[in-house]
């Protein structure tokens, strides 16, 4: 969910024209192992859309996920109801007195935006007109995610799309770290300032997203996260309260049910996007302040 941000930062989810090349032995993956526990967990820091021509991934991906008995991911991917998901984002993108998004956004706000939307000329012939009915953050969400597919990055190639498939052919467990409904309660409770902030971050039309995707990409494949952490920052912090409620926030609700994880007898891969294990107030920071450093692990100690 990191990565529902603006589009070059969906890929949290989510540049610099990198290019996107194989590991060597000795360099870093984006998978941290905890210390000081009486089991193997893996904290492993995903690309929630990519594309076929992003494959094959770095060997370590998988191996991580061979050595696990269950996952923990962002949300339960085996249990996803589609059309209940769907539901659940409608009424809460819904502005509970009535509202419409011209409403929220004032009349010289929601020109510029129309004109926003029409300059970046959306897949089906999308126009903000078609989604007057909702609140900002849910219209912003849904315009970031039509500019990353129509780069061909798509969510079917994404890391936990991927290990769920395999762990539904495997029969392994996977568990969510929250519900839908909390995930995007986050960006519901924005104040409407935020909201509108974010949209219009989202509509931005200044830069290369293929470029800035790519460099991304590049920078999680070869486990850079001081880099991918300098990559975002900039852009959470355009909007206010936007990095406490999608990072923060998150990272902390999840630090309980990680550290439970230390005392089983059963090995966990913990799949997350990879915003939350770089930075400041990352779930990496916060393992250790809980008494469980994590070491982050090279292509060669999981091959």
């Amino acid at each position: 969910m990191a990565g529902l941000i603006k589009s070059q930062a969906v890929i949290s989810v989510l540049g610099l024209g990198l290019a996107i090349q194989s590991l060597s032995a000795a360099e870093n993956l984006p998978i941290w192992e905890l210390q000081n526990t009486n089991n193997q967990i893996h904290l492993m820091g995903s690309i929630h859309v990519l594309r076929a021509e992003d494959y094959p991934l770095p060997d370590g991906i998988f191996a991580a996920y061979e050595q696990a008995d269950e996952l923990f991911m962002e949300i339960d991917m085996d249990d996803i109801d589609a059309a209940a998901m769907q539901a659940t984002m409608m009424g809460m993108s819904i502005s509970p007195d009535g509202r419409q998004l011209k409403d929220i956004l004032g009349e010289q706000d929601y020109n510029k935006a129309v004109k926003l939307t029409a300059d970046l000329d959306l897949p089906m012939g999308l126009t903000l007109e078609m989604l007057n009915s909702f609140e900002p953050w849910f219209v912003a969400v849904t315009i970031s995610q039509l500019r990353v597919e129509a780069l061909g990055y798509d969510p079917a190639w994404g890391i936990e799309t991927q290990l769920q498939q395999r762990a539904s052919q495997d029969g392994k467990t996977i568990t969510g770290l929250e519900t839908i409904e909390e995930q995007f309660g986050y960006l519901d409770r924005l104040d409407e300032d935020a909201q509108k902030l974010f949209l219009m971050q989202a509509l931005d039309n200044e830069t290369d997203e293929r470029v800035e995707i790519e460099a991304m990409i590049a920078a999680w494949r070869s486990g850079s996260a001081e880099q991918l952490a300098d990559q975002i920052a900039d852009e959470f912090l355009e909007v206010p309260g936007l990095y406490d409620a999608l990072l923060v926030q998150r990272n902390r609700s999840w630090i309980d049910t990680i550290t439970n994880l230390t005392s089983s007898d059963k090995n966990y891969l913990v799949v997350v996007g990879s915003l939350h294990l770089t930075g400041e107030d990352s779930v990496i920071d916060m393992l250790e302040d809980a008494g469980f450093p994590a070491k982050q692990l090279t292509s060669g100690e999981l091959n």
